[in-house]
């Protein structure tokens, strides 16, 4: 996807996080994230927005602080840190430089596209928690967001899989994009491609939409189609947690 995309992602997905978070309240539990209410959910966010401003700007992420406000000002300074986030990511980078977590050509499209997937993946948890339905979101931008889960995040966390005596094989296709991935698991290592492969252990199939809220742990088996050795689908949900 291209840069001014994964800004209008970011915004809309902000917009509708927030819409659905107000709606839920404050106390809502967030089903999604055991343990957690709309108001832990909404801070976590805020935080991570004003953290991605300050690295952009060339901050430390390791200095970084930042206090949730209290329940009155949540929403306001919510809303805020989307506004100068945007603002810092379409700002022309000058000289400074930008750390990111993951290797990448362009820090600033690696961090529009993070702080897109982010929101989005985030937004499900806030409507989950409100309880009127998840919206489906667009294909491109979902295949997009399981191209930076499979091929970057899953073979970053290599140790997730020691579990797995001997290599297994899950691959993950949308029936609505003409895109696919395979994934070997075991023995702590994690190798992903981009393409799908016959024979995997494992085949999950779906909507884009649906195997992106499915490969985040925000969508249930019975949401996508399953083919092969059902226990690495527990093994997914069990093991792969990315803590953002």
């Amino acid at each position: 996807m291209e840069f001014a995309e994964h800004l209008d992602q970011l915004r809309f997905n902000a917009v509708q996080l927030a819409r659905s978070a107000r709606l839920a309240g404050l106390d809502a539990p967030v089903p999604s994230c055991p343990g957690w209410n709309v108001r832990r959910l909404v801070g976590h966010v805020t935080k991570v927005h004003h953290r991605a401003t300050s690295i952009l700007a060339g901050g430390d992420p390791q200095q970084f602080e930042f206090t949730v406000p209290d329940d009155d000002q949540l929403f306001a300074v919510f809303d805020a840190g989307v506004a100068g986030l945007i603002r810092r990511l379409a700002a022309p980078p000058g000289a400074t430089k930008v750390w990111t977590f993951l290797p990448s050509d362009s820090p600033i499209h690696f961090w529009a596209r993070r702080q897109a997937h982010e929101t989005a993946i985030h937004r499900v948890d806030a409507e989950l928690a409100a309880d009127f339905g998840v919206a489906e979101f667009d294909p491109l931008f979902a295949a997009d967001g399981l191209d930076e889960l499979l091929l970057e995040f899953a073979p970053d966390r290599p140790a997730t899989w020691d579990v797995l005596t001997e290599p297994r094989t899950v691959t993950v296709e949308p029936t609505d994009v003409n895109r696919g991935w395979t994934l070997t698991l075991g023995a702590g290592r994690a190798l992903a491609v981009p393409e799908t492969r016959d024979g995997s252990d494992l085949t999950v199939f779906g909507t884009a939409s649906d195997l992106y809220r499915w490969a985040w742990n925000r969508a249930s088996d019975a949401e996508v189609m399953l083919r092969g050795d059902l226990r690495l689908a527990d093994l997914w949900r069990e093991r792969f947690n990315v803590r953002s």
